[in-house]
This record gives C-alpha cells, sequence and structure tokens, in this order.
C-alpha cells in the first residue's frame, strides 16, 4: 500500500487488509502485505522517484493507493500492475480509467466524491434562510492539467486570486461539467453565484475583500484546502460567513458545517478490502467498475456556530444527520 496518511491513520485499514487477505495464496505463497509511507506534501517530481523506488523492490501482484497522485504514477511507470485506489476526486480527470462502469486499464477502486454543490448550497440555505448569495472557493494551486481527452492535455492559465471572470470558469475549475448542479440550486434559490480563487496561502488573508456581508461560502475538497485546512477554517470563522464543506476533515479542523457523502456500514468489510480480495483471486481490475458513495450525510458543528456567534435555523437542526456538540 501507498500511503500519504499517517501510519496511525492507516492502523484500521492495514488490520484489515491483514485480516482479510493473510490467508489467501498466490502461486503457493501466501499473500505480504507491505505498507509504503509517502510525503504528502512532495512533488509532482519527488512523487514519482518515491513511487519509482517502491515498486522495483519486488513484483507487486497489487498496487493499493490512497489518493489519486500515487495511482498515476504506477501507472505512469508500470502500465501492467493493477492499481487499487480509494480517493476523493474523479479518477476519469486524470485519465486513470476510460469509464467508471469498465475501467479498460488495470486500475479500479472507490472514490467518495458525489455531485455534491447543489446539497450544499440547500443545505445552507436551510441553515441561514437570510443569505444573500453564493461565493465558492476554487483551489488554483492545482498542477494537474485539465484533460481535454486522455492524451491531449488544456494548460491551466496563470493563477489570479480573487473573483474568477465568467470567461475563465472554465479552465479554472477542475469539472465544469459537475457544477451545473450548483448553478441550477443557487438560480432556483434566487441567490447569486460566485467563485473566489486562491492560488496559495496567503491569499486567505484577503478572502474578506472578495467576499460579500450575507454571502455564504462552499469549500470543496481540494488537495491545497486538505493541507491548509486550519488556515481556511480559522479564516472564515473569523470572518464570520454561514460556510459549508465537503469533507469531514474540515470539520475535525473546527469547520462549521459538511455535506460528506455517507460512510461504509460498519457491519460490513470495507468496499477496498472486498475489491482487493477479487483483484488477488484473479479479477481483471479493467473490468470492475468504479465504486462510489450512494449519498450524504449533513453534519452541524455546534460549537463552532458558537464560536462564530451564528446560529442555525431550527429546520438545518432538525434535518442533520449528526450534531457536534
Amino acid at each position: 500500500m501507498l500511503s500519504t496518511f499517517s501510519e496511525a491513520y492507516d492502523q484500521p485499514v492495514m488490520a484489515g487488509l491483514q485480516r482479510e487477505l493473510a490467508p489467501l495464496q498466490i502461486r503457493g505463497e501466501p499473500v505480504r502485505i507491505q505498507r509504503i509511507q509517502l510525503d504528502s506534501q512532495a512533488s509532482e517530481t519527488q512523487t514519482l522517484r518515491q513511487v519509482k523506488q517502491a515498486l522495483p523492490r519486488q513484483p507487486w501482484d497489487l498496487v493499493i493507493t490512497t489518493s489519486l497522485g500515487p495511482a498515476q504514477k504506477v501507472r505512469q511507470l508500470n502500465p501492467t500492475t493493477p492499481v487499487l485506489f480509494r480517493s476523493s476526486p474523479d479518477p476519469r480527470t486524470m485519465c486513470l480509467v476510460r469509464s467508471l462502469r469498465q475501467p479498460g486499464t488495470p486500475t479500479t477502486g472507490y472514490f467518495s466524491e458525489l455531485p455534491a454543490e447543489g446539497k450544499m448550497v440547500e443545505a445552507l440555505a436551510l441553515a441561514f434562510p437570510r443569505l444573500t448569495g453564493v461565493a465558492m472557493l476554487v483551489d488554483g494551486r492545482s498542477s494537474n492539467p485539465i484533460p481535454a481527452a486522455c492524451g491531449a492535455n488544456l494548460p491551466r492559465p496563470a493563477c489570479r486570486p480573487g473573483l474568477v471572470p465568467d470567461t475563465e470558469l472554465p479552465l479554472a475549475l477542475d469539472n465544469p461539467a459537475g457544477y451545473a448542479d450548483l448553478r441550477l440550486t443557487t438560480r432556483r434559490a434566487r441567490l447569486p453565484l460566485h467563485f473566489v480563487r486562491i492560488c496559495q496561502r496567503e491569499d486567505l488573508i484577503r478572502l474578506g475583500a472578495w467576499l460579500s456581508p450575507g454571502q455564504g461560502v462552499l469549500v470543496p475538497v481540494s488537495e491545497g484546502f486538505y493541507l491548509d485546512r486550519i488556515e481556511v477554517v480559522s479564516r472564515l470563522q473569523t470572518l464570520r460567513h454561514p460556510v459549508i464543506y465537503s469533507a469531514n476533515y474540515m470539520l475535525r479542523a473546527g469547520g462549521l458545517m459538511a455535506i460528506k457523502p455517507t460512510s461504509e456500514p460498519t457491519d460490513a468489510p470495507p468496499r477496498g478490502i472486498e475489491l482487493a480480495r477479487r483483484i488477488l483471486e484473479g479479477a481483471d481490475p479493467a473490468r470492475i467498475p468504479i465504486q462510489r458513495s450512494e449519498g450524504f450525510e449533513f453534519i452541524i458543528n455546534l460549537r463552532a456556530a458558537r464560536a462564530m456567534g451564528l446560529t442555525p435555523s431550527k429546520a438545518a437542526l432538525r434535518s442533520a444527520d449528526r450534531l457536534l456538540r
């Protein structure tokens, strides 16, 4: 397993892999499971070097990755090694698979991203009915080019922080088609929609200049926002804008609300482990559909609301799946 997470975070996954896969045998030998730590803040070149050093140690029957970046590096270095990933972004955006139903490459896995932007707006409007508009933060620091088609990439424009002009949106957003639901929802709610681009951590200090009074804020999943999650949450708390995130780790950092994909049932084996078993038993990953979450969970952090001086509506409190007190 190639992991960008801490060893402590991966302990439950490693225990599950040992429990479920160790009894299997490949070519008459028991399955050996090894975890290799990758630097989560490494550059693209550094990550490629780390993965390159890990792969030749022995002929791997399966490589499991905790994110798409290392999976992409494995594909680049060895197109035939089976890869099983777990991530938030859609693997099609990095050309790892041709489709979700038929990956077409020896790559499959589980990704938790769902088109949640419309749900996030609905939750914001329910919790704070007097919103004057919605602003969505855009992480302009991604180094991944936007694939027009696999094998033909469009370069990202130069990152300029602040409000994103409409003419730049198709290239500024990682997945422009995914925001159709967002635009439709804000139009129905009669809430003006703006996009605010962050190019470096220091831009968070100026965030207040790009937000209007009474505006709600959406913070989608991105690598940059994950790495700077303490700064993102802290700045938005200071500005006291109603804010909703699409990842649970932002709530652990003190975030106000989140719409996140539902977790796997606690009484069922994690999907990734079941997929790993199937591949090691001979299934072709190129023919195993990509697994996805099946719903959303709405969470409100009441501690954060008190700290920000905000009071979510009673309707939102009744609708929430979880309240963090």
